[in-house]
């Protein structure tokens, strides 16, 4: 699409010559004799110029098929009822809607039935339909609600007829036309739509048809056909009459061509000059019979009620109302209509007649009011290839504008001031030549946009506007260029009109905007000299009649004026490096004078200035850099403009917030600014901190243009310096956010100069008026702050192509409402079709209500107002009530998209702006309706009542049934309870007297004197009686399983002996009763992570168990298989077996198969096999039975490997035979004696047992940095070198054992301090007793518990680390322990301190004392005193009282002052010195930091 425009007529062609010719005098002083000819050429030249361009203000815009437009030769162009425009071309037919064309056209894709896709001919009739002429003569009429073209009539006589025209009536009937068959009457049902045929007229006796010349509706409704056999007419009711037809012959000479009415006459037209006069009244016809042997082809009444008859080969009759000739108009006027026959006539709204005859290029004008005849010949281009005549068309708009196309082509624009036709941008050879010289179509829409359809040429729109606005270029152009870009405005008190443009020019015109001159650098208004470069940003008058100009780059400009009015002395103002009083910055962009008569510069870079006039009559200025102080030069230095409101409060724009202050001040240094910026969340802020302009009203409100925030009303002032604005946005009808200058008229309003175009804010209701470049002619890009009220109303405004000025009086708002129409709809973006039965059963523009299913709930909805002037202004809001909150302003978007919408019903609106960006009430809405999936409908939701019952009452009964049987579990619980708890007691009872039994019985048996029998007696006795503890002792533990207090003492036992030293019990047995007693193992040795008690009841009672289901003579195997991550023990009999039944049930309590027993052991507890279940679960290990009833069972019990696998609540045993699963995990390192660090404790572990040293080293290095020894020799060196924080020892080691270890360190003062535990194996109590003399810590046995060594080693540590409390807390105390508590702490600490250490301490405080008031005091004088290494030192010292060699010097000296303090006795000073410390500054910083407060405050504390 290209758009062109034309210039604005600027005044009258008179008044022009007037004005260029009042400066030749001037100028011709200055010129020689052949530039005066060369100047009076030039000025021809113009003059002809500008009568050509005497034409409307125009815009003009090309479409063709780049833009989408199907084809480029347009026949046929009209405009619906909607709005939408139709242009019929030569591939389908184009809907325009503004923005896009839509094309229908025949495709293989759809069912569109033109034999053709070129289109000549298109119609609209009264209802707003659309009909077509197919190039086979076809006719179709568009079907709005599915957006198709069906062929009309479709079916019966006339479809096959050839059509050539359609003639629609004012009363909705629709009439097609054929060349000599007759035609097709069309009425449309209103209520369905369909279309009622009825081939018209009926045929004669000789069954030929005739020719219908055209149809006429009355004003009574009737419809008049006018053939070439007589009338025939069709009454509002129905009823047919014909008037002069021969129904004979068919052979009538009165053949019928036009017909006017005017009252109750009707008027028909015929040949050889005859009229027919019909009264509507009397029902007659009465001839007329002129003397003109001539068919009248036109007749038309005028707007005098005179009447205009053509004649086709003689001329034009003016005649009046009774058709009494009154002009008749014929070849003697210069047109020999014989030659050149009439082809069409038009009478235009003023009664003035066009004649369209039968020469290239020509029209016929007549003016019946002043009888003028005036034959109008257009250039037409010559093109011997044309394959069609361009046709006589005209158009007239509603203001009168009038188009006139001839036949062949040359369109022309009548001119009614002149009272002639000028050529329309179209004239072959002018530059002005836009289009093609030769037009197909042409019509004017209903906003007067002008559209030509051309031959292969596209499609041009011409937009008119009647512009009050003037633009005057400093240099006549049409492009953008700095000469022409006007940057400051300003009018002095002699009415003139200074300008400053980009060129650094200064341009001064009279009040009539005649130029004057430039300003040169001499200080003259003057057509010549050399003008003075300056790029002016503002210019001023103040109240002396002094020029102020502020310039960019050169600071101020100051011109007095002098005697000569056009010449002033000239003194300019710039930044000078040494001068702070001097301008703050070159950049300057505003001038004010304040109440007091100084003024105020803003600059861009440097704030704002205060010029000063001094005595001597020098100036200087007050900025940040000298007395403004307070100025916010950091945030504030960029400032644009400058305004002082009525109450003498002085507004400063910048480019990061707005300042005031106040004018009155005494001083410059105690102004106070205040600062005024964009706060979110907060509404009545700035809406954007880049200010542009600031305008003062008459009333004395303040308005604030920003560069992207909108246009800001000062609201008010509050307390505390609050200030609150209003803001007005693009969401108010503002067309941009972007505002560069402000103006007011004297009715108050406010107009605004954007980068868009001009707008204006109505003063009263705040409402937005907008005008764009189709009011203003030229896409104008307005100044900052550039805008200037006259002292006589007109307005300017600075533009980028020169200075706009105008009278707001004059200015009328574009009042244009445009219809809004939905171009298309998208579900889940695809395009959807009107189709029958879909989700689009007809076209949105007629849907009233869309129904989506919940499948289809993302949908795009397409729209477009239809405002043809300039649609890409036009910008959009639209809202789903049900959906959103608030409008949406998408501005020039035209879809709306919505996902995912939840059922329900909504209401889709959209409105809009016109073409010029003012918002319309235009609202169109559409309601929507998202349907529910079925679980969402009533229906469901009954369906979930039901089946909530249901589950209610499911639930309910489950309940029922869950609680019985909970009540029925419960109750056999508490039986097995009764029975554990029965036999608990029975057993605890049993207890005693059976160990009353074993003990004299194994003290008997210990007699040598006894007799073989008694022996075996005895020995039965025992046997029986240990049978029946193990039974005591399985009832008690199964009692501690259903009390969770079992736990598992895990260690690594030997499996294979330990499994064979169960057996020994049941050899005896096996024995007896001659059961063959296997055992079988891969490996002589096997070790495992169990608890040995809990694995020997396991194996035991599964012996027990085999023992006693075997019969005599069989055999019972126990085996040991390694896997490759569990170890197998089972026990496998030739027994009675299991019962399949019986399986599942075999581990449960009580459980027995008595029934099945044969031999001696009947009695069962029904025990055993449960707690063999509940202790291979406690080491997550896995029973299996095999077993077939009466051939044997076997009992398989898989342990896992290692110990990984228990769980927290496992206590780990540790002994000396311990072995570890992998070399690796022996060969683990323990810390690197050179990697040894301060910042984690340190242990030693003194083992020869490797295995033992490894596991120890797993249990404590996530703790503690290892260091490791093998034997007592290599601990001592180990523990002398790196001073370990706790060490574990074995005793029984090669070399020196832990018994000497512990001797020689607890001796040496360096390692005294250690914290001891001793692991071994000596239980006995004189072992005990000796390490307990040496001053050990802890003493555990072997095997020992992991978890008790990792308590007893935090235990010790805890202990140490009250020790240091203790020793920093209560050094220097002279008092004894105050409270029980502190004396119980103090005696806990002497006893675990050891008599070394005790003198260690002791020692070190005794010299502390001595040389307590030394302030030279080091470090290396305590180790010299104590008598050892300095690190031995450190180590010794921090192990005892936590503190650094360094902190207890200082902890020494300050609690010495505190002691000297409390006694009263000294001051500060005194004691700082007696205290060593002899800064007295530093003496507070270190008591402060050790008390929390100063000395002097801790004094006046003790004494309080």
């Amino acid at each position: 699409m290209l758009r062109s425009d034309t210039p604005p007529a600027k005044e009258d062609f008179r008044t022009l010559v007037l004005r260029i010719t009042s400066f030749f005098p001037i100028f011709a002083l200055h010129l020689s004799r052949p530039f005066m000819k060369n100047y009076l050429y030039t000025l021809w030249l113009l003059f002809v110029s500008l009568s050509v361009k005497a034409q409307l203000n125009s815009t003009f815009t090309h479409y063709s098929q780049e833009n989408g437009l199907s084809e480029n030769t347009v026949m046929s162009i009209v405009q619906d009822h909607d709005g939408m425009l139709w242009f019929a071309t030569w591939d389908g037919i184009n809907r325009f809607d503004g923005y896009d064309f839509h094309v229908y056209k025949a495709r293989k894709s759809n069912d569109v039935s033109w034999a053709s896709n070129r289109i000549d001919y298109l119609y609209v009739d009264a209802k707003g339909n659309v009909w077509c002429i197919a190039y086979d003569g076809h006719v179709f009429r568009f079907d709005k609600r599915m957006e198709t073209f069906i062929e009309v009539p479709s079916e019966g006589p006339g479809k096959d007829l050839a059509y050539t025209s359609i003639q629609p009536l004012a009363n909705g009937t629709v009439w097609l036309l054929t060349d000599h068959s007759g035609g097709m009457r069309i009425q449309t049902e209103a209520r369905t739509g369909e279309t009622l045929t009825e081939r018209w007229p009926l045929t004669t006796a000789s069954n030929q048809a005739i020719h219908i010349n055209t149809v006429f509706l009355d004003n009574k409704g009737n419809e008049w056909i006018l053939t070439d056999n007589g009338l025939q007419r069709i009454s509002p009711d129905g009823k047919r009459n014909t008037y002069f037809t021969d129904m004979e012959n068919n052979r009538s000479n009165q053949s019928f061509f036009a017909a006017a009415q005017q009252g109750e006459n009707l008027y028909f037209t015929s040949r050889q000059g005859r009229i027919w006069t019909y009264s509507l009244k009397d029902d007659i016809f009465t001839l007329t019979e002129l003397p003109y042997q001539d068919d009248i082809t036109h007749i038309f009444t005028l707007p005098d009620k005179r009447m205009a008859l053509t004649m086709k080969h003689q001329g034009v009759l003016i005649a009046d109302a009774s058709l009494h000739p009154i002009r008749f108009y014929g070849s003697t006027e210069g047109v020999d209509f014989s030659k050149s026959p009439i082809q069409n006539t038009y009478v235009d709204r003023y009664g003035e007649i066009w004649i369209a005859i039968d020469r290239i290029g020509c029209v016929c004008h007549i003016n019946p009011g002043t009888g003028t005849f005036r034959i109008e010949q257009m250039k037409v281009e010559q093109d011997a290839a044309d394959r069609s005549v361009p046709v006589f068309s005209i158009c007239e708009d509603q203001r009168g504008n009038l188009w006139v196309h001839p036949v062949g082509g040359g369109l022309a624009w009548f001119d009614r001031t002149r009272g002639k036709l000028l050529p329309f941008y179209d004239e072959t050879g002018s530059p002005d030549w836009r289009f093609s010289n030769k037009l197909h179509a042409m019509t004017v829409d209903r906003q007067g946009n002008l559209w030509l359809g051309t031959h292969s040429k596209g499609l041009e729109k011409v937009s008119f506007f009647n512009s009050h606005f003037r633009l005057i270029k400093p240099l006549s152009c049409n492009h953008d260029t700095n000469a022409n870009q006007v940057r400051a405005l300003c009018e002095d008190r002699e009415g003139r009109i200074w300008t400053s443009t980009r060129d650094g020019k200064t341009l001064v015109y009279s009040s009539e905007f005649d130029f004057i001159g430039y300003l040169t650098a001499d200080g003259r208004i003057s057509a010549t000299g050399t003008p003075l470069i300056a790029s002016a940003y503002q210019i001023i008058e103040d109240s002396k009649g002094i020029i102020w100009i502020a310039a960019k780059g050169q600071g101020i400009i100051r011109l007095a004026p002098t005697a000569n009015g056009l010449a002033y002395h000239l003194s300019n103002y710039t930044y000078d490096a040494n001068d702070i009083y001097s301008l703050s910055h070159n950049s300057t962009y505003d001038i004010c004078e304040d109440g007091h008569g100084r003024f105020w510069i803003a600059t861009f870079g440097g704030g704002i200035n205060c010029m000063e006039q001094q005595a001597d009559g020098s100036v200087r200025f007050l900025n940040a850099r000298n007395n403004l102080k307070a100025y916010p030069l950091d945030r504030c230095s960029k400032a644009r403009a400058i305004q002082r409101d009525k109450n003498g409060t002085i507004w400063v724009a910048t480019s990061n917030g707005l300042l005031s202050f106040s004018e009155d001040f005494t001083r410059a240094e105690a102004i106070n600014f205040k600062l005024h910026v964009r706060e979110p969340n907060n509404k009545e802020s700035l809406s954007n901190n880049d200010i542009y302009d600031i305008l003062l009203t008459h009333e004395g409100r303040l308005f604030f243009a920003t560069f992207g925030g909108g246009l800001n009303e000062l609201k008010s002032t509050g307390i505390r310096d609050s200030v609150r604005f209003t803001s007005y946005t693009t969401s108010n009808g503002l067309p941009t956010d972007v505002l560069v200058s402000l103006s007011e008229d004297k009715k108050g309003n406010i107009w605004i100069g954007t980068e868009s175009g001009l707008s204006r804010m109505n003063a009263i209701n705040r409402h937005f008026d907008n005008f764009l470049k189709g009011e203003l002619g030229e896409e104008l890009i307005f100044e900052e702050s550039t805008a200037l009220t006259r002292t006589d109303g007109t307005l300017l405004f600075g533009s980028n192509r020169g200075l706009l000025t105008f009278d707001p009086a004059d200015i009328q708002t574009n009042r244009y409402v445009p219809s809004i129409v939905f171009c298309g709809l998208k579900i889940a973006n695809e395009n959807m079709v009107p189709q029958e039965g879909s989700i689009l059963p007809e076209s949105l523009n007629t849907l009233k209500h869309l129904t989506l299913s919940h499948k289809t709930n993302t949908i795009s909805l397409a729209f477009a107002a239809l405002d043809m002037n300039f649609p890409e202004n036009i910008k959009y809001a639209y809202m789903l009530d049900g959906f959103d909150k608030e409008w949406n302003y998408v501005g020039k978007q035209r879809i709306a998209t919505y996902t995912n919408l939840p059922h329900g019903d909504y209401t889709f609106r959209i409105r809009s702006t016109n073409g010029a960006g003012i918002w319309t009430d235009n609202e169109r809405r559409l309601a929507i309706t998202v349907s529910p999936t079925f679980w969402e409908t009533p229906y469901a939701y009954i369906l979930y009542t039901f089946a909530f019952l249901c589950v209610l009452l499911g639930g309910a009964y489950i309940l029922f049934v869950f609680y019985r049987l909970k009540h029925e579990v419960s109750v056999e619980q508490e039986v097995t309870d009764m029975k554990l708890r029965f036999f608990t007691n029975i057993s605890h009872e049993l207890r005693t007297p059976l160990t009353l039994i074993e003990g004299p019985v194994s003290y008997i048996l210990k007699r040598n004197d006894l007799t073989q029998e008694v022996r075996e007696q005895l020995q039965t006795v025992e046997r029986n009686t240990n049978r029946m503890l193990r039974l005591v002792n399985q009832i008690l533990d199964f009692r501690k399983i259903q009390n969770n207090k079992m736990k598992l003492c895990i260690e690594q036992i030997d499996i294979v002996p330990f499994t064979r030293k169960i057996m020994e019990n049941f050899e005896s047995v096996a024995e007896s009763n001659k059961i063959d007693f296997i055992f079988e193992s891969e490996q002589p040795s096997l070790k495992l992570w169990a608890d040995a008690d809990k694995v020997e009841k396991i194996i035991f009672n599964l012996l027990s168990n085999a023992f006693k289901y075997t019969e005599p003579g069989k055999a019972i195997k126990i085996f040991i298989h390694e896997n490759e991550n569990t170890i197998a023990i089972g026990v496998q009999d030739q027994g009675i077996g299991i019962p399949e039944n019986m399986k599942e049930s075999l581990f449960a309590r009580f459980e027995t198969l008595l029934d099945k027993n044969l031999f001696n052991y009947k009695n069962s507890t029904g025990i055993g096999l449960s707690l063999v279940k509940e202790l291979a679960d406690m080491h997550h290990a896995s029973i299996r039975v095999d077993s077939k009833e009466g051939e044997g069972s076997c009992f398989t019990v898989e342990f896992k490997k290692g110990k990984a696998h228990y769980g927290k609540e496992a206590e780990f045993i540790l002994s000396d035979n311990i072995e570890h699963n992998t070399q690796a995990e022996l060969a683990a390192p323990a810390a690197s004696e050179e990697g040894i660090t301060e910042d984690r404790n340190t242990m030693l572990l003194v083992e020869d047992n490797l295995e033992l040293r490894a596991f120890l080293r797993s249990i404590f290095k996530a703790q503690f940095q290892i260091i490791e020894a093998s034997n007592g020799t290599e601990g001592i060196d180990k523990a002398k070198k790196h001073i370990p924080d706790i060490i574990i020892s074995d005793i029984m080691m090669p070399g020196q054992d832990g018994i000497a270890l512990t001797k020689e360190l607890r001796h040496d003062v360096a390692t005294s301090h250690i914290p001891i535990v001793l692991l071994t194996a000596k239980a006995d109590m004189d072992s005990k007793l000796q390490g307990m003399e040496l001053g050990i810590d802890s003493y555990i046995t072997k095997p020992f518990s992991a978890i008790y060594l990792k308590a007893r080693v935090d235990n010790l540590l805890a202990r140490r680390q009250r020790l240091r409390q203790f020793y920093c807390e209560h050094l220097m105390d002279i008092n004894d322990a105050g409270t029980e508590e502190e004396a119980k702490v103090e005696e806990e600490v002497q006893n675990s301190i050891s008599p070394q250490d005790k003198l260690f301490i002791d020692r070190l405080t005794e010299f502390m004392e001595k040389h307590m008031d030394n302030g030279e005091l080091v470090v290396d004088d305590l180790v010299h005193e104590m008598s050892v290494s300095r690190s031995v030192f450190f180590k010794k010292l921090k192990s005892l009282t936590g503190l650094a060699p360094i902190e207890f010097i200082k902890e020494m000296r300050v609690k010495r002052a505190a002691q000297l303090i409390e006694t009263g006795e000294f001051n500060m000073t005194q004691i700082a010195y007696m205290v060593g410390i002899n800064d007295p500054r530093y003496f507070s910083k270190c008591f402060k930091q050790r008390f929390g407060m100063t000395p002097t405050e801790y004094k006046e504390k003790v004494r309080k």
